[in-house]
């Protein structure tokens, strides 16, 4: 029997591929096949899924008596030798150069992987002999795919944590770069494939660009840039507390307060206690009203409830971002406020605390009953102070209904007043007011004087004030005559004004000439109410001018005199004003000088009088009426000594000096003796001065003298120069007149430090500027001075 063509193909296949399980492989001969597709630096090549491929296998050497075979990985025992272009694997000559043969694989699957062997075979020979082969490893390129790996991330600081990256496919291998540097797994960083990168512990530092490749066997690779940021575990830095008002209260807008920080800026979120894991804003009602930035943080409840919205509040500061994949304890703080929504206080039984009514001496009570959530704080306090004017235990009834009694034993008319109740708890303060009125016959023995003043064609007010309650009916009486309630006559009117625990009536005389005989009398005034009546008596004085004041000598000089002078002992029933004084020399022509005023309790002291003189001294005193009639005393006769020197010079400087090279020599301007001043004589030498024990204990020089120019009976001062620096000097001065001079006293000064320019030119020594250039014209400036002194206001 004769074979078909293709039989007997497949007869030699079969008996070389049988020959192939005996034989051992051949080594490549001079008559080598070669792979074209097969890369330079391997035996494999990836290829897409579904795509089709070809391979070509050429032969190295002419010789014709051998032939090309391929072989698929799926049978290596069976030649390819269907060359039906339909059919998925098949083979075919190349039109351009017969000798290649090619296989084409259409829609390459996984099962089209592996080696495909081109075989140089003898088949001349029985069975078939394999020349020489090639192969090529033909596998599928598997597409890398990210399967969780977000381009921006959040880490927590100083914490283990992950930067997610992960890929989906086989044989893939993954680096990471970070800031353009690559990391290996040791010290803070380890790779995890399946996951990602694992920092332990995170720092601020790590916050970058990271770069996450993946590659495959199939040369395949992808980047994923990824933004990495550190965040802080949240911060509460305000709250929870409860904003406005102080506390939540029923049926009223309460708001509470939670203010966070942190990186990045966190949420603000609300809980209740009941419900730790539904957020407040998301209730969906218009129950409450959330504000979630972290710089406000504000919840409202609104029309807050009765025990209905008593809960634990819940204040959650959460790190929120898109890119974050959970929510873990590092990314939130939470702090918690307990609310509770009390009632307003509610006062009941009003009642009891309305219009009391007790007669004097007995016992009063009043009861404060309230409505309201506890803490309660109750008490009584009496208007216009500011202590509680008594506090008592609370007597609660079912826990929300409160009393409070405030009991008054022998009362007095000072408990006639309003009393107010309050209740305070954390939601109100309440008040409720009370009125005590102590009944009593009117008081008008207190504060009501027995005699009034006044004089013509003034107005005076008879003042009457009665104590108790109620308030009384006024009349007044002249006499027993009594005088009309709403009269206006011009000589009489009547006002009345009620006080909170008593009454005043004033009754307004206006004496005038042609009625002044019968208008100073006898006044009463009568005050009555329903407990019962009193009345009080006055008399009405015509006043006058007060009587002479009791005036002494105190001492007496050559140019002045000391007063002492007291009240009068009649003050013409009103009270003084001042004193008024006037005073005359007996001798020459009689000139009165004055008045001059005087304060009631001032010493009076007379200056520039005449030495050798008589006067006459007269003291007034002066008040609302008039002053001290000329007739009611006589004039105070005095004479002043006889001329004498001046008194000793009283030093007022101080002993240091303020200035190197000279110093301001100060004193107190002397009594003159009866003659003026005529000048001052100072004396200033160089001395050794020890201040421990205040003593001269030697002297540098001689005295350097001055004479200061003499120009006002007032010169107090002189500035002596040309000193030496840091130096102790003593000075002395003597005042002069016509008569004589005085003593001379002596004081110590030390001049100032050098100062760093030296010692400046030379300065005079002068007094102030001069008002009168010479001895003669000072002398009679102060003559004309001490005689018109008193004109001028001489007095002390």
């Amino acid at each position: 029997m004769k074979l078909h063509h293709s039989s007997q193909l497949a007869v030699h296949a079969l008996v070389a591929a049988l020959h192939l399980l005996v034989a051992p492989r051949p080594a490549q001969s001079a008559a080598g096949v070669v792979i074209s597709n097969k890369p330079a630096d391997g035996d494999t090549i990836y290829v897409d899924r579904d795509r089709s491929i070809s391979l070509s296998c050429r032969p190295v050497s002419t010789e014709t008596s051998l032939t090309l075979f391929w072989y698929h990985p799926r049978n290596y025992y069976t030649p390819v030798s269907n060359q039906d272009m339909n059919k998925q694997v098949y083979i075919k000559r190349d039109t351009s150069d017969p000798r290649v043969l090619m296989i084409f694989v259409n829609n390459f699957k996984d099962d089209d992987q592996g080696r495909y062997y081109c075989r140089y075979m003898n088949q001349l020979v029985n069975p078939p002999e394999v020349v020489s082969e090639d192969y090529i490893n033909v596998r599928i390129i598997q597409r890398i795919e990210i399967n969780y790996a977000p381009t921006e991330q959040w880490i927590p600081f100083n914490k283990t944590s992950t930067i997610f990256c992960s890929f989906k496919g086989s044989d893939i291998s993954v680096a990471w770069f970070f800031n353009s540097q690559p990391i290996r797994t040791g010290g803070r960083y380890t790779i995890n494939p399946l996951q990602g990168l694992i920092i332990s512990p995170s720092l601020s530092s790590d916050q970058g660009t990271y770069v996450c490749q993946a590659r495959s066997t199939g040369s395949d690779f992808m980047d994923v840039n990824i933004v990495v940021r550190v965040f802080h575990k949240p911060e509460i830095t305000y709250g929870p507390v409860i904003k406005y008002p102080a506390a939540c209260i029923n049926g009223m807008d309460c708001y509470l307060k939670c203010m966070a920080t942190g990186t990045p800026v966190p949420q603000v979120i609300w809980y209740r206690a009941q419900d730790r894991n539904r957020p407040l804003h998301l209730y969906g009602t218009n129950k409450y009203f959330v504000d979630t930035r972290a710089n406000v943080g504000e919840l409202r409840i609104a029309m807050a409830e009765f025990l209905k919205d008593d809960d634990t509040y819940i204040c959650r500061a959460v790190v929120t971002s898109d890119v974050i994949r959970e929510i873990t304890a590092d990314m939130y703080t939470e702090a918690e406020i307990d609310v509770v929504v009390h009632l307003i206080p509610q006062f009941r039984n009003y009642q009891a605390m309305m219009n009391r009514e007790v007669r004097l001496g007995d016992t009063v009570e009043l009861v404060c009953e309230v409505y309201a959530t506890s803490p309660l704080d109750l008490q009584f306090q009496k208007y216009g102070t500011y202590a509680p004017y008594i506090r008592r235990s609370q007597d609660p009834v079912d826990g929300r209904v409160h009393r409070l009694h405030l009991e008054i034993k022998r009362t007095v008319y000072l408990d006639s007043w309003n009393y107010t109740c309050m209740a305070v708890n954390p939601a109100w303060n309440s008040t409720l007011n009370g009125t005590v009125m102590v009944l009593m016959q009117p008081n008008l023995t207190s504060n009501n004087v027995s005699m009034m003043y006044g004089w013509l064609r003034n107005v005076t007010n008879i003042t009457c004030i009665s104590y108790g309650l109620p308030h009384p009916q006024w009349r007044w009486y002249r006499q027993f005559a009594e005088i009309p309630p709403y009269t206006d006559n011009g000589t009489y009117r009547i006002f009345t004004w009620d006080y909170e625990i008593y009454s005043q009536s004033w009754l307004q005389v206006y004496p005038d000439y042609g009625i002044e005989r019968w208008v100073f009398d006898r006044y009463i005034c009568n005050a009555s109410n329903r407990i019962g009546s009193g009345r009080h008596e006055m008399m009405f004085y015509k006043a006058s001018v007060p009587g002479p004041p009791r005036v002494t000598v105190v001492s007496t000089t050559a140019s002045s005199v000391q007063l002492d002078v007291q009240p009068p002992a009649e003050d013409g029933g009103m009270h003084l004003w001042y004193y008024e004084l006037t005073y005359s020399a007996l001798s020459g022509q009689l000139t009165w000088y004055g008045p001059v005023q005087f304060a009631l309790n001032s010493d009076i002291t007379i200056h520039g009088l005449m030495p050798s003189t008589d006067y006459s001294i007269r003291v007034r005193a002066r008040n609302a009426v008039g002053v001290t009639a000329d007739n009611m005393q006589l004039p105070l006769q005095i004479r002043t000594k006889d001329r004498g020197s001046p008194d000793p010079v009283i030093f007022l400087s101080s002993n240091r000096s303020t200035y190197p090279y000279s110093q301001t020599l100060r004193w107190k301007v002397p009594v003159n003796g009866g003659d003026p001043l005529v000048g001052y004589e100072i004396r200033v030498r160089p001395v050794f001065y020890d201040p421990a024990r205040r003593a001269i204990t030697g002297y540098k020089g001689g005295w350097i003298l001055y004479r200061p120019p003499f120009y006002n009976p007032y010169l107090s001062e002189y500035r002596v120069t040309d000193l030496e620096a840091s130096t102790w000097y003593e000075a002395e001065i003597k005042a002069l007149s016509r008569v004589g001079e005085s003593q001379t006293q002596r004081t110590v000064f030390l001049t100032a430090a050098p100062d760093a320019l030296g010692r400046p030119d030379r300065v005079l020594s002068r007094a102030p500027p001069a008002l009168a250039p010479s001895w003669r014209g000072a002398l009679l400036t102060a003559a004309l001075l001490a005689a018109r002194l008193p004109l001028t206001g001489g007095f002390l």
